[in-house]
């Protein structure tokens, strides 16, 4: 039998200091994996309602950047992929997935863009282009906020007219409505982007948001307005949009003011405001003019 001394002592040992462990080379590759999963989630939840604000300064870098992706993918002007990009709402994973599905013809003639020997030709000359009908009618459709995507006037033709043409027509005659057709197309990244919206302070602070990824959360922008992207209203989390509205909406029906509105007024049949009546007949006349009992 061997000697105690051929044996460590339990003082000989090395024991590990407090809080030490260790793991199998298996149980590290898991643990490994776990920490993994759970950043690529960390990172999910991050990128589900990421934002970000574009300022009056930044607003054209960032539809440039856009115009300049459909550029290189389908070799377009600048013009034409921003008539592709207004009619497919600023989505270019969109026209991308499209492009694969339906085809150049097809994914050009739905946005008002016809092919002929691999070239887009758009609405770019006329019988008689600097004729006063053709400058009219791009006015008109400027002033009524049409000017986006002004479609040729010719009976069943769906040609998108070109912007280089517009804006020669117009200016000519009308500089002013001119700037407000630049500045028409400049929003039109706003105005017809379904990630994008207008900052809703009052008043406006004149900046934009972004996001990346699903539009029900809530944002903030830099003005230090917190509202909800979807329905624009304050930040209402946890309340769906819809149960925000309907809350709201109970709330201003059941004000006081709408409950005295309702016991002492009737609404006038014809322009529907509510009437009070002060003395005398039953008669009763509206400021609009109509009389009703």
């Amino acid at each position: 039998m061997a000697d105690d001394e051929d044996f460590p002592s339990s003082s000989d040992v090395e024991e590990p200091e407090d809080g030490d462990f260790y793991l199998s080379d298996h149980e590290d590759d898991i643990a490994e994996n776990v920490l993994q999963d759970l950043e690529d989630g960390r990172q999910e939840d991050c990128n589900w309602s990421v934002s970000s604000v574009i300022t009056k300064e930044s607003l054209l870098a960032a539809q440039k950047e856009d115009l300049r992706k459909i550029m290189e993918l389908l070799a377009l002007s600048e013009q034409h992929a921003r008539t592709l990009l207004i009619h497919y709402r600023w989505d270019v994973e969109r026209i991308f997935e499209l492009l694969e599905q339906k085809g150049k013809d097809r994914l050009f003639s739905e946005a008002g863009l016809t092919m002929s020997e691999n070239k887009v030709i758009v609405l770019s000359s006329y019988s008689d282009p600097f004729t006063c009908s053709w400058t009219g009618y791009f006015i008109v459709k400027i002033n009524d906020g049409q000017s986006r995507r002004i479609r040729c006037m010719t009976p069943r033709c769906n040609a998108v007219c070109d912007e280089a043409v517009v804006r020669s027509l117009v200016n000519a005659r009308h500089p002013d409505i001119a700037d407000r057709f630049e500045r028409f197309l400049l929003e039109s990244y706003i105005e017809d982007n379904n990630k994008v919206k207008w900052c809703p302070s009052v008043p406006h602070c004149g900046n934009a948001i972004r996001v990346l990824g699903d539009i029900y959360c809530e944002v903030q922008c830099t003005c230090g307005m917190q509202f909800c992207f979807s329905c624009l209203s304050e930040a209402h989390s946890p309340c769906s949009c819809i149960m925000w509205e309907q809350w709201t909406k109970k709330c201003h029906d059941e004000s006081e003011t709408v409950n005295w509105i309702t016991v002492n007024t009737k609404p006038c049949p014809k322009c529907h405001k509510p009437v009070e009546k002060n003395g005398g007949c039953n008669l009763v006349a509206c400021i609009c003019g109509q009389a009703f009992w």
